[in-house]
């Protein structure tokens, strides 16, 4: 491939690139739903990437709650993250080692598949009976179902940085957790 030729495909990827995000912007909010639901499903990192942005960072809380919804119906991984900031609070780093995830004693990490979506709800991945995340404007409800040492819940609300935030409840306690929905 000559430079002249890399150079030419580069432009045009911009170029391709530039009349998505044009398409996002426009002013029909119809429009933008739909772009965004579609780039969500689509296989290209880059337009995924460009479309969880543009509706994460809208002002328009239609649009927010549709970009959870978008990439809870594109499926693939969570990452949880929980952090302790009390010794009250570490039993959230307790529940973390019990479900298999990891953590450095202050900050733990879980990640979960995204289950099949039923009316309500987007199921556990474990469990096809059992609720795991139930979304309700730009608010998100996780439960995690098990054992007393496995049981968990978390109400959690999308910032105006694309990351789902609250406290998560587990072992009779709170700590915080959050959900980056840019990952």
């Amino acid at each position: 491939m000559t430079l002249e030729d890399f150079q030419a495909q580069v432009m045009a990827g911009a170029n391709r690139i530039a009349q998505y995000q044009q398409t996002l912007q426009n002013p029909d909010p119809r429009v933008q739903y739909e772009a965004v639901r579609l780039l969500l499903k689509s296989k290209d990192p880059a337009l995924v990437r460009i479309a969880k942005e543009h509706a994460l960072f809208s002002t328009n809380p239609v649009l927010r709650n549709s970009a959870i919804v978008a990439i809870f119906e594109a499926g693939g991984n969570l990452r949880l993250q929980v952090t302790a900031t009390n010794e009250q609070s570490a039993s959230g780093l307790q529940w973390i080692s019990n479900v298999g995830g990891t953590h450095d004693g202050r900050v733990g990490n879980f990640i979960f598949p995204i289950g099949k979506m039923t009316e309500e709800c987007w199921m556990d991945a474990r469990y096809d009976s059992t609720c795991q995340l139930r979304v309700s404007g730009t608010t998100v409800q996780f439960y995690y179902h098990g054992n007393s040492g496995t049981k968990a819940q978390a109400a959690l609300t999308l910032g105006s940085d694309g990351v789902l935030r609250g406290k998560l409840l587990a072992g009779g306690h709170n700590s915080d957790a959050a959900i980056d929905l840019k990952e």
